[in-house]
């Protein structure tokens, strides 16, 4: 009887300690690095928690630390899985910012630049590399904006997130490992995930930091020592790492940089879930659903293992409630006090007229427009944001770590061709910034067919409501006739044409919301044009003559989120311009003119036009564009067909057209219409094709004593088309494009270059 007790008791003290050992028992999850192939662990967590496998604490490297901090701010897997499938995930992960938030107004207009470098004066003359592919903007912004809540909720202790949570980055000057156990949860991620050349580095101490897989990409040895927990799950996403080779740089640039990693669980009774994520590409965050599928699978292989190991059970339907409760009770993000570091009293006053003109706090939600305003403002090299929680005024104060961009920029650029239509660009802008922004520029083209200079003077006063003052005086020679020799293909010879036009004005602009401006401009202009009106003319003839000098005017209302200067493959271009001209024109005929008398005679008009370009969403690699003109006025005829015709509205749609002088494609009113479809062979190389209608409402038509006429109404059209292939390098885009017009005597032409056909401004059109 007595041994029968002892048994029983024993019993019970037994079945009493296995109870209480795991009912303490704690669940650590590690998981690795691997850029988009780490979105992975988001399908293991998902598996886990179907399966009521408990996660006590949490932590991570690199696209490890992303995923394991939204788990640790209370994120759901499926709320992740949604997360990353948004347009806004693809953004900051390539670097895009998003369209609606790109600030055209302060944006100057395009040129044919390839490079730029910049330099101070106060400084010696440097130029450096840049340190990163993409652009981190939205990335940080992302970053400070989901985390400030429940950073804030937690006192900036990461054991008091909703899940305890760990990351790591890598001190490259001191070689050795950071933990980040608490401050700025943004900041510690950020700097765990700065894949080197990829995106910049983090300034963390006085320390540059890297992404933390550089030295430890699979941090189970922070897990153990940080939380000492009873069991280490591990997930493992990062892929075979490719064998250094002599021939790949890349290979050899991360076996230099890099610690190999030990995939050790550490734990007697751990468990790793290796994802096979070879397939699928470093930076490959199109394929984001397999990559999550693939993580699931894998964690479902180790369940029944999981569930021999851990006897404790997590109710999804439990954890589901609490996360619901901590999400619920996290603080508003609203902005009280702003603080700008790096900057003088002037510039820093510059950045809050722009982001917080008033007293009153901001909600996070209306303050990101006018921070974006500030990213990419000219005078802005870079910004590195901050949220603090102030518990005394139940708001948040920011900090913004602004680094200004140098006073001078030179750009080299212009474009290389197989025809005669190649140029060179320089250009030159220094800028003066304080509680206003001043900008001198300057530019220079030369080639065969075009020369210009331009001189510009440009004041932003960023108050409550923004403008711009700019000066402008810019010259322009086309010189049709010397750009059609020596074609690399033959076509038909123009008559020698030479147009100059001189334009000095002033405009004022506005912004119109973040993505368009509004311009008014008053200007005076003097055209001058030599021509001839036949073909048979010898090298002592003198040409024909007419000059236009007067007063113009004219409003602009313009929105652009093209995402290139040429070749576009996204965003959107509306255009619209009316516009007043008053010239007096002189017309001194040449020696092959058969009236020889001088003509003096008075034009004014009145002339519309408005452009839309639009790329519609993708469809797996194919984006379809469309692209309409219209043109309206109540111009007249000019003394002869040819000054009329080089003074009439023009529809060049495509890079070629914009080299040559084709008569039927001018018109005084026409509607022109037309596809562009680009299908994307990579991230860098695009096959195009685009087709178009031109369609006069009248042609303009030469009579034998070459004045002008008009031909019927609607009676003739016109059609465009280009296929080729397009590389955008990073200094400008590689085309080879197949050209076919209707109206040429020979139809089809063929045009391989390198760089921009991007002009100065015209004085008319």
């Amino acid at each position: 009887m007595t041994k029968d007790l002892l048994f029983k008791f024993s019993l019970i003290l037994f079945l009493l300690f296995v109870s209480i050992a795991s009912e303490g028992q704690r669940v650590g999850l590690v998981l690795s690095g691997g850029g988009a192939r780490g979105m992975a662990h988001i399908g293991v967590i998902k598996a886990m928690e179907e399966n009521n496998i408990p996660i006590d604490y949490i932590s991570g490297t690199s696209a490890g630390a992303i995923v394991a901090s939204m788990y640790a701010m209370g994120l759901s897997p499926e709320q992740m899985d949604s997360i990353v499938h948004t347009d806004d995930f693809f953004n900051w992960a390539n670097g895009i910012i998003d369209e609606n938030y790109l600030y055209y107004f302060r944006k100057k207009e395009e040129n044919a630049s390839w490079i730029s470098l910049k330099f101070s004066l106060d400084s010696v003359i440097t130029t450096s590399l840049p340190t990163s592919i993409v652009s981190s903007i939205p990335y940080d912004y992302s970053l400070m904006a989901n985390t400030a809540g429940p950073i804030a909720k937690a006192n900036y202790n990461f054991d008091s997130l909703f899940v305890p949570f760990r990351c790591v980055a890598a001190d490259i000057e001191n070689k050795k490992t950071v933990v980040f156990k608490d401050g700025d949860l943004a900041t510690a991620i950020r700097a765990s995930s700065a894949y080197p050349f990829y995106f910049k580095p983090v300034l963390y101490n006085g320390s540059i930091l890297y992404d933390g897989g550089m030295y430890n990409n699979f941090p189970a040895d922070v897990c153990l020592s940080e939380f000492q927990p009873d069991i280490i799950i591990g997930s493992k996403a990062s892929g075979t790492t490719t064998p250094t080779t002599e021939g790949n740089i890349i290979s050899q640039i991360r076996a230099m940089m890099t610690t190999p990693t030990n995939f050790s669980v550490i734990c007697e009774n751990g468990i790793l879930v290796e994802s096979n994520t070879d397939r699928f590409g470093l930076f490959d965050f199109t394929r984001i659903s397999e990559i999550i599928e693939e993580g699931y699978v894998s964690a479902t292989k180790e369940i029944e293992k999981m569930k021999w190991n851990i006897s404790r059970e997590q109710g999804k339907a439990e954890l589901n409630a609490r996360r619901k409760i901590y999400r619920s009770s996290l603080p508003e993000v609203k902005i009280d006090k702003l603080e700008i570091e790096g900057l003088n009293s002037g510039q820093s006053e510059y950045i809050k007229n722009i982001l917080k003109p008033g007293s009153d706090p901001i909600p996070l939600s209306r303050f990101k427009s006018q921070y974006f305003q500030v990213v990419t403002d000219p005078n802005v090299k870079s910004v590195y944001p901050m949220l603090l929680y102030n518990k005394e005024t139940g708001y948040f104060d920011m900090t913004l770590n602004v680094k200004r961009e140098k006073d001078f920029t030179t750009q080299f650029g212009g474009n290389i061709s197989t025809k005669p239509v190649s140029m060179a660009f320089v250009g030159i802008q220094y800028n003066i910034w304080n509680k206003n922004s001043y900008n001198f520029s300057g530019n220079f083209y030369f080639g065969k067919l075009y020369t210009s200079g331009q001189l510009k003077v440009r004041l932003d006063s960023p108050r409550k409501f923004p403008f711009f003052l700019e000066a402008e005086a810019t010259v322009n020679q086309y010189d049709f006739f010397r750009s059609s020799n020596n074609s690399f293909f033959t076509e038909q010879k123009p008559s020698y044409i030479l147009k100059n036009d001189y334009l000095y004005g002033l405009n004022i602009g506005f912004p119109s919301r973040n993505k368009g401006k509004i311009i008014l401009n008053g200007s005076w202009i003097t055209i001058s044009d030599d021509y001839y009106q036949t073909k048979d003319f010898l090298s002592t003839d003198t040409a024909d003559n007419t000059k236009m000098r007067g007063p113009t005017g004219s409003a602009l209302f313009e929105v652009n989120t093209l995402n290139k200067k040429e070749y576009a493959n996204q965003g959107t271009f509306f255009s619209t311009k009316l516009q007043y001209v008053s010239v007096t024109e002189f017309t001194t005929p040449g020696s092959t003119s058969v009236d020889k008398s001088k003509k003096t005679d008075y034009h004014d008009w009145f002339q519309l036009r408005l452009t839309y370009e639009n790329y519609f969403k993708r469809i797996g690699r194919i984006k379809f564009g469309l692209y309409s003109e219209l043109v309206l006025s109540n111009m007249g005829f000019f003394y002869n067909y040819t000054s009329t015709v080089l003074n009439s509205p023009g529809f060049t749609p495509i890079q070629e057209l914009k080299t040559v002088y084709i008569p039927s494609l001018h018109a005084h009113d026409f509607a022109a219409i037309g596809s562009k479809n680009v299908y994307s062979l990579r991230n860098n190389i695009d096959i195009r094709l685009e087709a178009y209608l031109f369609q006069p409402y009248q042609e303009l038509y030469e009579t034998e004593d070459k004045k002008t006429v008009y031909g019927e109404v609607l009676a003739d059209r016109n059609y465009i088309g280009s296929a080729g292939i397009v590389f955008h390098s990073p200094i400008g885009p590689i085309a080879f494009m197949v050209n076919y017009a209707d109206m040429r005597t020979e139809s089809f032409s063929f045009l391989f270059h390198f760089g921009y056909f991007i002009f100065n401004k015209n004085a008319v059109n």
